[in-house]
């Protein structure tokens, strides 16, 4: 069986190869909240250029195996996380995710640690 491995936005981002960086070798899960993040970044990528954005999108989420939806974690990313981590707020409900189905994150943040599961890096 392939190993999973829950990303957030920056994790889809190395594993599509939109960022540099070494991916796992993994099935990849990922939640819908997500997507926004990715689609914000691509967007400042393609200074706003819709066509860019829509073809870079579609290949870039593409490569996520399975889509969760955030709803369920909301109060619990948002307690966590804290008031000043709206940045990372992504990072933190991957994190919880992925503490939930007890698989691995990958992500590229530097501010989510756990110690209950183990954190991949694409550096």
């Amino acid at each position: 069986m392939t190993p999973s491995v829950v990303c957030d936005a920056g994790g889809v981002l190395v594993a599509s190869g939109a960022l540099e960086g070494a991916a796992p070798d993994a099935e990849l899960l990922a939640l819908d909240w997500s997507s926004v993040t990715v689609g914000r970044f691509l967007a400042a990528r393609h200074e706003g250029r819709s066509a860019g954005i829509q073809v870079e999108i579609g290949l870039v989420l593409s490569v996520v195996d399975e889509w969760f939806p955030v709803r369920t974690i909301v109060t619990e990313t948002l307690a966590r996380a804290g008031l000043d981590a709206v940045d990372a707020l992504d990072s933190w409900s991957a994190l919880i995710l992925a503490e939930q189905l007890e698989v691995p994150l990958f992500t590229a943040s530097d501010e989510v640690v756990s110690d209950r599961v183990q954190i991949l890096r694409p550096w």
